[in-house]
């Protein structure tokens, strides 16, 4: 049976604080995950070919990498199996009561949640499932120019149920930084500028290492902030897999709890307009 990134987990292990989720330094056999690493695909297949620039993201979904017979064979099984009807049981079975505690009108709005059925995102749609699983061979391309983070805090996507990394770090990667990072707010709730909050509004809960065979999952919310560590310069990606579980609405709107703009956000958004109109008075007097 292929190996989940859940089995070793118990509902005892969830911390529920800032939001639930999980997360274990030996997700699976190591054997199986030196072997993933091995078998990394070339970043020509996960950037599909696309030109690539300092530290960014790629992800290669599972609706491209299951017909893809360039992928190994294990691979292709271990994608398969998390975009599975047995891991979303796996799933909901471990944090069932969680989705009720974040969520208690979801089985009002979506099912009853121990009858989900799953389908694969890119492939089916919410006529047949209700919610869409992806499992996707992720990397942050090699940094260049000056240390970065890929993204800081944020909360993942209103129609995202949860989400799961698992890393892949390679031996021969020393490069510092790529961590993850879970928050919680400070002391005040009136700071999102859609899914971002600034660094300042947050305080640090735990720093999860880039680290091989580490993995964690957890419930989105508007609560479930995270974000990724400056990495240093360096010419080794970061490797991941990224999984999503898709429903079919927002779960949560951060708009009543947007940031008010300031006197610099406000002057600069009317300069910004101010220089459209210009440029359109420009465009109009030279044609």
């Amino acid at each position: 049976m292929m190996q989940s990134l859940l089995s070793s987990s118990v509902e005892q292990d969830i911390v529920t604080d800032p939001f639930p989720y999980f997360s274990t330094q030996t997700a699976i056999a190591p054997e199986v995950c030196a072997q993933l690493i091995a078998e990394f695909p070339p970043l020509e297949t996960v950037t599909q070919g696309m030109p690539t620039a300092s530290n960014e993201r790629f992800s290669y979904p599972a609706r491209l990498a299951l017909s893809n017979k360039g992928l190994s064979p294990l691979w292709r099984e271990f994608i398969e199996y998390h975009v599975s009807q047995a891991f979303l049981n796996q799933f909901v079975q471990l944090f069932q009561n969680q989705i009720r505690a974040c969520y208690p009108n979801f089985e009002a709005d979506f099912g009853r949640i121990d009858q989900l059925r799953a389908g694969i995102r890119g492939l089916d749609d919410f006529s047949n499932a209700d919610v869409l699983l992806d499992a996707q061979i992720c990397i942050n391309t090699p940094v260049v120019g000056a240390p970065c983070s890929v993204r800081r805090g944020h909360v993942d996507a209103p129609n995202k149920l949860f989400f799961g990394l698992f890393y892949l770090r390679p031996e021969a990667d020393f490069t510092t930084g790529g961590d993850l990072e879970i928050y919680r707010l400070k002391d005040r709730e009136q700071v999102y500028r859609g899914g971002f909050v600034d660094d300042h509004y947050l305080k640090l809960v735990q720093t999860i290492p880039y680290q091989t065979n580490h993995c964690v999952i957890g419930i989105n919310s508007i609560r479930s902030l995270h974000g990724v560590t400056v990495r240093n310069v360096t010419d080794q990606p970061r490797l991941f897999f990224n999984l999503v579980g898709e429903v079919n609405r927002p779960l949560f709107d951060t708009s009543p709890y947007a940031l008010s703009p300031t006197w610099v956000d406000r002057t600069i958004e009317q300069s910004a307009k101010a220089v459209k109109k210009l440029a359109r008075v420009v465009r109009s007097r030279t044609a």
